[in-house]
């Protein structure tokens, strides 16, 4: 799987993208995933393509959104929230259409500095827990 996602922790909602800069900066696309308009209106500070490993974080911090990109056997999730709990239930909802019991799971949460490596599997079955990723300790 190499698709790519971003999703609206606080509507559920969900959308399949081509390229997440590209994406978020085409026609309506911000409004439809929920983006305040101040935000959007700051999105020009960042040269296309050029500030896009600024723009992502930037946009993660100031929007309760997550970004999903494939990478064959495996899917990393990006967000930043200091409550874990909408973020996992649009993992969930995310894994039950998309993912398969051994799909890998890569979850990194920007605002607690931890992040969840597992299967869908064990995600389902509650056996996965945030990670520090600064010490790699609980």
């Amino acid at each position: 799987m190499n698709d790519g996602y971003w999703g609206n922790y606080l509507t559920g909602d969900i959308f399949l993208i081509d390229e997440h800069e590209m994406w978020i900066r085409r026609e309506n696309n911000a409004d439809k995933l929920g983006i305040p308009q101040a935000v959007q209106k700051k999105f020009k500070k960042f040269a296309v393509k050029e500030d896009r490993d600024r723009l992502l974080p930037f946009i993660f911090a100031n929007a309760p959104v997550m970004r999903f990109r494939g990478h064959g056997s495996y899917v990393t999730m990006e967000f930043n929230c200091a409550d874990w709990t909408k973020p996992l239930e649009l993992v969930r909802k995310w894994c039950k259409a998309n993912g398969g019991p051994q799909l890998g799971l890569n979850i990194i949460n920007f605002a607690a500095g931890e992040g969840i490596e597992t299967t869908w599997e064990n995600f389902e079955l509650d056996k996965a827990f945030p990670v520090n990723l600064t010490m790699g300790e609980n």
